[in-house]
């Protein structure tokens, strides 16, 4: 049961939601009309997806109702034309009624009518493009309470146009244009009025001249007007543009006129150019060409007088990358051309536009064989070819910049494949039909290994189909074209034609000879005649099998198959195979049906000797005799001579068949040896002349043939460590060659002798092989290798060979080997003819050169001269004409010059000089060297003689040197002074130590010093660093040598050392009267040897200082140091021959001193004296609040008005020597009056030592001129303003009063020192701000706007003060004792517990954070006047920060709602009443909560305070029994709905009440009553509410309000809700399918009609203007692009490159 009723449920609203979808609707269910006189305006309405329909309406005096019928018949309607009545009186109403004929729906429709009040011009743009089309303005009428009408249908209007400015008075700007003339599509009614000569309420405006235009439209009396600009429509080209610094780029116009596009140069026109930054580019020549000179971006404009015209953006960058694109594709046809495109970038990844001065060069790398053929002036787009298949790799470089070459490595790489040409093999294929079904691989060469895909035509002949591998199943006859191309480059392509036809005739072709035993190849062909020419044609293809092969006479073939493996040969289709297996001459047929050809083949196989056919050999010589045939016999006509035996082996690779035999003479005679077969009978013998000689009558000795045309070609060239190979013939009497297969024994010498040549065997030959009859060892020639090593270079004489009865010799020579000095050589480019390449030595001085085309070259006496055509790298071959395997190449390498470098020393002593070359690089970077001296040019205190760098004087020169017509940059070449050793002249005691010095010569970074001693000398020794030690009594000299990093001698010196005895040594001091604090110099010294020199003796000697009577209180009148300046160790004693003293009072000083191992004094071994020095003390100044000194002689500044107080130490007397601008009190105190200058002097004296002092001070007194903010010092949270002078000069004024002017607020800190107040910023942005600061002192006032950075606000700090609570991002904070710390939920609560100002420093490990919290001083605890509930009177506690105790964004204290603290401050109240601290997160206030002990009934005042530390407030705050309402819920069922609010009088008159939607409240105010009337302002159902707030007892009371409602609507509702609810998942997903049916089906029939820009929704925001998106032609119907023909031309938009906002580049390289 549950079951039906639920598909019931569902039937039902499947049929209710498919009547709801197909139900009908009108189209416009509510009109505007308006209302005229003598006109009347119509309207139709129209029933959409409906039936047949009856009209009627409620009054037919307001407007005449006109049905509108479908069929001829009038019976059925669909639409209803409507029109104002003459009766009708406006304002009027009207409902229409359209019920549907056979099912009795009513449709309704509502009509008003009303005068027009208003009227408004609606377009989609105010601007007008010259000379384009037209633009569609509609004017739209309101009534006077803004409602617009519906239609202006019919209704004429007059429109009339004026100029404006300028142009007033003349022809018009603007013209008004008829719709029936243009191909526009004019809206409803619009033809009808214009047919009439006037002007509907939608015009057509045309703009012929440029200007501005007033544009009225009337109806009657009301008129609106507006106002037309009309413009060229022109742009710039390109629209945006990156360009390298220092490049051109030309701009141009591009015109739209008549729908056509024109590009123009801007000279040709009437505009000009205009750049209002030309620190970034320039405008070169006035018009066009603009020229970019630093990085940026700059706007252009195109101006028409002073009016702008149109714009583009020009940016400026530096140069990054090149993307090189081979256009087609990166697979290159070869012999095809094609194209590499190079792009610039930035480092941005922006598209530069090449200009005219950018110049991009191309090199080629790979196996392709690539020519560069021709190219765009500045190289991004250049024609090449490749000659050869392979890859290749395009490198593009950024050449140079306007002529200037490009420093930094700007390249790019593309790398290709180049392919043969694709091409069917053959381009027609013939294929025989045999009757059987075959299956062709077609085949194609080129194109690489891209892999194919073959296609064919799809007219071809069902008898033939091609798979795409290219195997073609033929199937009967017919023809087909077929195509392949590559599979990954469908465009390269080749086509062909397969045929497939009935052989006419055959033909066989073979050698005619065959040999038993053998394979015989018989060649087939297939002709016919082709269809279209007439002439004959062979088959490439055809099925073997399909043959007969018959024998006609002669012996018979057999085994005869085809051999599909082998090559037919040209013109034949398939090879058969026969085999005979006797002599004769066969003839056999080939035929394929009646047609058939015969071939006649002879058989043969007869014995043939292959080697030797004559032999002539050495007694006792033996030799292999190879010979083919059939089962051969030898035989020895004369025995006894010489015999033939077969011989065992391995017959040759190249005759496998051959048959081996050994002849071997045995005496001197001739002899006949035969070879013979027999077959079936028949004999056939081949013979073999042999000559057998006793001896050797004649030995030849020759050279190997030379490596070239060597005129002594009869000689033996030797190279070290090289085996050279001497032939040796050997002849008999008569002059045959003997040979033997082991070659006799012959015995080498050579003449004259020596050791360091060899020979391979002395006693013996070796003998070559024939390798055609490998690995027979057949005898060729005979030959003996020779070597020679080093020692035997430069040795001529003969080689020698001896064999019985004959000897020989030759002429030999040992040669060096070939040497190239240098192998590889960089040439500067200077002209085409290269002399003294390189020096070419060794060999036999017989040489020949290979050389690329187009290069000459030569070796002349030793030197490689060389004629070059054009720079690039050469390699030219120098090869020995007479020496074997002596090759050597040069690299030349010739280059155009890119740059000249000098190469000298920096330094130069005047008077002297140094040698001076120059350098040459070439465009690789490399060095490279010319056959021209440079060009010099010197300035300054230097000059070039010939090739040495003098110097003049001391000072500096600067030296630059051209080569090939490129100068080199200036090099500064330091001219030093004469270089000295330091001391020149010394002397030291036997066994001291003295460490030498220079002064003058060369800066120690260019040069070397190297000390030595002059020979002869023995008194000292020297260290090549100059330390020295004296060795006997005596005078030595020491020499000082400067040289450079190539051991250059730049300057020399000389210095004496004397080497003395250590005699009468003393005590001496630098003064007898010290200052107090003052260090001075006390050492020991011998007569002529000083204290350093004493203590240079080796072991040094020891010296032992002491303050006399320490007892007595000396000790501390002074201290001792060493005479070591970073001794800072106070002491009583010290050691050394020399020691500081530094007095601490005044007084006398007494010192004792012992000397001990004092070197060479013998009677006594230590050595005793005193010294006295006097301490006197010195004046020391300062000023109050500063911590530094103020030293005698130092400035000190004041601004007017300023006030400070000078110390001094012992006191002194001030007094002042001025010029009025400062008071100087004697107690020091100074106040400075008016700009001026003086002297402050302090005095002190001495009575007891007699000794006067002074101390001077220049004061210095200026007024403010402007200020500047720098850092306090103390705290990085403080900011000073410093006050300066005119000339910038930092005034001390710490009475100046200091100010941040608005919006930023500053916190005044008083400073401890003297320099004045400091100030504490918050709210400053993370990069800074500009901040204004204003300074008062003396009535001056400086105002200054200062840049404050980040670094000097301190902007990761936070500004609080004490109590207050400061949130964080995140958990895991931990600040320190005064800072407590509480987590929430992904938030942290920070609150400032201790009253003291501080600096707090909070930290997070996870993640890693920081914070800093400057807590200032509290200044102001107070609790906030007004009357406050006493659960929470608020508190302030600030510092005139002007922010507030909790320093939260809204998300923070979402989550940390509900965290606890515990606030630092106490409130107390009235016993037995209590008080708590209490922090509102929610509002940010701080405050104090009454709770009270008892239950309130009557209103009691209370003494409220707050405490903290030093700090207490206090307030009267009033509690108050708690308010009360007479019900909770009340109803609208029973009226009046009435509830009651009653309470303290002084609580009432602070409660508020809101009410939910839909109702409305009415209360009555009494003294301590409130009577509350609710009433309903709507029908709805359900439950509203009331709020009562009472804010002086923190009570919000909710009132529920039972609304009235129908009660059977809400049963049955009900009802109907129960009954659905358990299927209502169901029943929601049926609906949504539906309705989401119905949206598709009715999208699908919605007819588009074309409308008229309608007027925007009034809305209250301010109006923005629209972004205006339109076409090229701007039709009024097209404003997402033309979809009609327009008026004009409008067949083709704009590229989208001259959008002034596009990012697509011009394409114009």
């Amino acid at each position: 049961m549950g079951t039906s009723v639920r598909m019931l449920s569902c039937m039902i609203l499947i049929l209710t939601c498919g009547f709801i979808c197909e139900s009908a609707k009108i189209n416009t269910p509510r009109v505007l009309l308006p209302w005229f006189e003598n006109h009347y305006v119509n309207f139709t309405f129209e029933i959409i997806e409906g039936g047949c329909y009856s009209w009627s309406l409620s009054r037919d005096d307001i407007i005449d109702l006109e049905p509108l019928y479908d069929d001829a018949w009038g019976h059925c309607s669909r639409s209803a034309r409507v029109s104002v009545s003459k009766t009708c009186i406006p304002p009027g109403s009207v409902i229409i009624l359209a019920e549907e004929v056979s099912t009795g729906e009513i449709l309704r429709g509502d009509v008003d009518i009303d005068k027009i009040s208003s009227l408004k011009v609606l377009s989609t743009t105010w601007k007008l493009y010259l000379e384009e089309a037209p633009e569609a303005f509609e004017v739209i009428a309101y009534d006077d309470q803004g409602n617009k009408f519906s239609t202006l249908e019919g209704i004429s209007f007059s429109w009339t146009v004026e100029n404006i400015g300028s142009t007033y008075g003349d022809e018009p700007l603007v013209m008004l244009v008829r719709w029936s003339d243009t191909d526009y599509e004019a809206p409803k009614g619009i033809t009808e009025i214009e047919a009439k000569g006037q002007r509907a309420h939608s015009v057509l405006l045309y703009g012929q001249a440029m200007g501005e235009s007033r544009v009225t439209a009337c109806l009657g009396q009301i008129c609106t007007d507006f106002k037309l600009q009309v413009v060229a429509s022109v742009v710039l080209t390109p629209a945006t543009a990156y360009i390298v610094r220092g490049d051109a780029l030309r701009y141009r116009v591009v015109r739209a006129r008549a729908g056509r596009l024109t590009v123009q140069d801007i000279a040709e026109t009437l505009y000009t150019m205009a750049i209002p930054d030309p620190s970034i580019a320039q405008l070169e020549d006035t018009i066009s060409l603009v020229r970019g000179t630093e990085l940026g971006t700059a706007p252009l404009y195109l101006m028409s007088g002073s009016t702008e015209v149109t714009s583009a953006i020009l940016t400026v960058v530096e140069p990054y990358s090149i993307r090189v694109n081979i256009r087609p594709s990166n697979l290159i046809i070869q012999g095809d051309e094609f194209s590499v495109h190079c792009v610039v970038y930035d480092q941005d990844g922006h598209a530069l536009t090449a200009g005219q001065d950018i110049l991009i060069r191309l090199s080629v790398e790979g196996e392709a064989n690539v020519d560069l053929l021709r190219s765009t002036e500045n190289g991004t787009i250049t024609d090449a070819i490749a000659h050869s298949s392979g890859t290749f790799t395009v490198t593009a470089k950024l050449y140079s910049i306007a002529g200037r070459s490009v420093s930094k490595r700007v390249e790019g790489q593309a790398s290709a494949v180049a392919v043969s040409r694709v091409e069917i093999v053959p381009p027609e294929l013939f294929i025989a039909w045999t009757d059987s079904i075959q299956d062709i691989k077609l085949k194609h060469r080129g194109g690489g290994d891209e892999p194919v895909t073959w296609t064919e035509n799809e007219n071809g002949h069902s008898a033939l189909s091609l798979s795409d591998n290219g195997v073609v199943t033929v199937r009967g006859v017919g023809q087909m074209d077929v195509g392949v191309h590559l599979t990954k480059y469908s465009y390269i392509r080749a086509s062909g034609r397969v045929w497939s036809a009935v052989p006419e005739m055959v033909q066989v072709s073979s050698s005619g000879h065959a040999r038993v035993g053998r394979p015989h190849y018989l060649h087939i062909a297939l002709t016919a005649t082709h269809p279209s020419t007439g002439e004959l044609y062979n088959f490439h293809t055809c099925d073997c099998n399909s043959f007969a092969v018959s024998l006609l006479e002669g012996p018979e073939p057999f085994n005869v198959t085809a051999v599909p493996w082998m090559q037919p040969v040209e013109g034949a289709c398939c090879v058969v195979e026969c085999w005979w297996r006797s002599r004769g001459v066969s003839a056999v047929r080939v035929s394929r049906g009646r047609a058939g050809d015969v071939a006649r083949v002879a058989v043969r196989a007869a014995p043939a000797l292959v080697w030797p056919m004559r032999a002539a050999a050495l007694t006792t010589a033996t030799l292999p005799v190879l010979a083919e045939g059939e089962a051969l016999t030898p035989l020895s006509l004369e025995p006894r001579t010489a015999d033939i035996v077969p011989r065992d082996g391995q017959p040759p690779h190249k005759y496998p068949d051959v048959q081996l035999f050994t002849m071997k003479c045995r005496r001197k005679g001739e002899a006949r040896l035969e070879l013979s077969s027999e077959v079936e009978g028949e004999r056939e013998a081949s013979e073999l002349e042999v000559s057998c000689a006793p001896h050797v009558s004649r030995v030849k000795l020759e050279p190997t043939e030379p490596p070239g045309n060597c005129s002594a070609s009869t000689r033996v060239w030797i190279r070290p460590g090289q085996e050279v190979s001497v032939k040796v013939t050997l002849y008999d009497a008569i002059g045959r060659e003997l040979l033997d297969e082991q070659g006799p024994r012959m015995t080498w010498e050579t003449q004259p002798n020596h050791i360091g040549i060899e020979y391979k065997a002395t006693d013996r030959m070796f003998v070559e092989t024939n390798p055609v009859y490998a690995p027979v060892p057949v005898p060729m020639n005979y030959y003996q290798l020779v070597s020679a090593e080093e020692n035997a270079i430069g040795w001529s004489g003969v080689l020698k060979a001896d064999i019985p009865e004959a000897s020989a010799t030759i002429q030999a020579k040992v040669v060096a080997p070939l040497k190239c000095e240098p192998n590889k050589v960089n040439l500067a480019w200077e002209s085409e003819v290269a002399p003294n390449i390189a020096t070419i030595s060794g060999g036999s001085g017989r040489y020949a050169v290979e050389s690329p085309k187009g290069v000459t070259a030569t070796v002349d006496s030793g030197i490689l001269n060389a004629i070059l055509p054009a720079p690039g790298s050469y390699d030219l071959t120098i090869v020995d004409l007479c020496v074997h395997g002596e090759r050597q190449t040069v690299e030349v390498n010739i280059e155009e010059v890119l740059s000249v470098e000098v190469s000298t020393a920096r330094a130069v002593c005047e008077g002297a000089c140094v040698p001076i070359s120059a350098l040459v690089r070439g465009v690789s970077h490399r060095y490279l060297s010319s056959s021209r001296d440079p060009e010099w040019r010197t300035s300054g205190d230097v000059v070039v003689k010939g090739t040495n760098l003098c110097g003049l004087k001391e000072g500096s020169g600067r030296v630059r040197a051209s080569l090939a017509g490129v100068w080199s940059s200036e090099v500064e070449v330091t001219v030093f002074p004469s270089l000295r050793i330091v001391p020149e002249r010394s002397r030291l005691p036997p066994g001291a130590r003295l460490q030498l010095r220079h002064a003058g010569g060369p800066p120690m970074h260019l040069a070397s010093l190297t000390y030595k001693l002059k020979q002869g000398n023995s008194f000292v020794e020297v260290s090549p660093t100059g330390a020295v030690q004296g060795v006997n009594l005596g005078s030595a000299r020491i020499v000082l040598i400067a040289s450079d990093i190539t051991n250059v001698e730049l300057a020399t010196a000389e210095a004496e050392i004397e080497v003395v005895p250590i005699t009468n040594l003393r005590v001496r001091a630098s003064t007898q009267t010290l200052l107090v604090g003052q260090p001075a110099r006390v050492w020991v010294e011998a007569a002529g040897l000083g204290a350093a020199a004493l203590w240079a003796l080796h072991p040094p000697p020891r010296a032992a200082w002491t303050l006399r009577d320490p007892a007595a209180g000396a000790a501390g009148a002074a201290t001792l140091y060493t005479a070591h300046a970073m001794d800072m160790l106070e002491r009583t004693a010290a050691e050394g021959l020399s020691i500081r003293v530094v007095p601490l009072k005044a007084g006398v000083i007494t010192i004792d001193v012992r000397v001990r191992n004092m070197g060479q004094i013998s009677e006594t071994r230590s050595w005793d004296s005193t010294i006295e020095i006097l301490a006197i003390t010195d004046i020391k100044t300062s000023v109050e609040g500063l911590s530094k000194e103020v030293a005698t002689g130092e400035r000190l500044a004041l601004a007017v008005g300023a006030t400070v107080k000078l110390h001094s130490a012992p006191r002194s007397n001030w007094v002042s020597y001025d010029d009025g601008a400062f008071d100087l009190r004697p107690n020091g105190e100074l106040v400075a009056m008016r700009p001026g200058h003086g002297v402050a002097v302090a005095r002190h004296k001495d009575e007891r030592n007699g000794i006067h002092r002074e101390s001077i001070i220049h004061v210095e007194v200026a007024t403010p001129h402007y200020c500047t903010a720098e850092p306090s010092g103390e705290d990085e949270a403080g900011i000073r303003v410093v006050l300066r002078s005119a000339i910038g000069r930092q005034l001390i004024g710490p009475q100046a009063n200091t100010s941040v002017a608005p919006p930023h607020v500053a916190h005044a800190r008083p400073a401890a020192s003297g320099l004045g107040t400091e100030l504490l910023l918050s709210n400053i942005d993370g990069t800074g701000a500009f901040m204004g600061f204003h300074s008062t002192i003396g009535g001056h006032t400086v105002s200054d706007e200062v840049w404050v950075s980040s670094t000097d606000a301190s902007v990761n700090r936070i500004l609080a003060v004490g109590g207050w609570v400061v949130c964080l991002e995140g958990v895991g904070w931990r600040g320190g004792g005064a800072v407590r710390v509480q987590a929430g939920a992904g938030a942290s609560l920070a609150l400032l517990a201790a009253a003291a100002p501080a600096r707090h420093a909070l930290r997070r490990d996870r993640p890693a954070a920081a914070a800093t919290v400057q807590q200032l001083p509290i200044k102001k605890m107070e609790f906030i006047p007004g009357e406050w509930p006493a659960s929470f009177v608020p508190l302030i506690i600030d510092s005139d920060l002007g922010t507030g105790p909790v320093l939260c964004t809204e998300e923070q204290k979402y989550a940390l709602e509900g965290v606890e603290v515990e606030l630092p401050y106490i409130c107390r109240t009235k016993p037995p009443h209590t008080a708590q601290p209490v922090l509102d997160l929610k509002n940010g206030q701080l405050g104090c909560s009454i709770i009270p002990a008892i239950q309130i009934t009557q209103s009691l005042e209370l003494d409220l305070c707050a405490e903290w530390e030093t700090f207490r407030t206090c307030t009267k705050v009033l509690l108050l029994p708690l308010i009360h309402v007479s019900a909770s819920k009340v109803s609208l069922l029973n009226p009046p709905t009435i509830f009651t609010i009653t309470g303290h009088p002084q609580a009432m008159k602070h409660v508020k009440m809101t009410a939910s939607p839909g109702l409305k409240i009415e209360p009555s105010i009494k003294d301590s009553e409130i009577v509350v009337t609710v009433k309903s302002e709507s029908d709805d159902c359900g439950l509203g509410w009331v709020n009562v707030v009472s804010r002086l007892t923190a009570q919000d009371i909710r009132v529920d309000v039972e609304r009235e409602c129908d009660i059977a609507c809400g049963t049955l509702l009900g009802a109907l809700f129960s009954l659905l609810r358990p299927y209502l998942s169901t029943i929601i997903t049926v609906a949504v399918m539906a309705a989401g049916y119905c949206y598709v089906q009715s999208k699908l029939q919605q007819k588009s009609p074309i409308r008229l820009p309608t007027e925007p929704v009034q809305t209250v925001l301010p109006e923005t203007p629209p972004l205006r998106q339109r076409s090229w032609s701007r039709s009024p119907y097209a404003s997402n692009g033309p979809s009609t023909p327009i008026y004009g031309d409008a067949s083709m938009l704009p590229d989208t490159s001259f959008s002034p906002t596009s990012r697509m580049h011009s394409r114009i390289l």
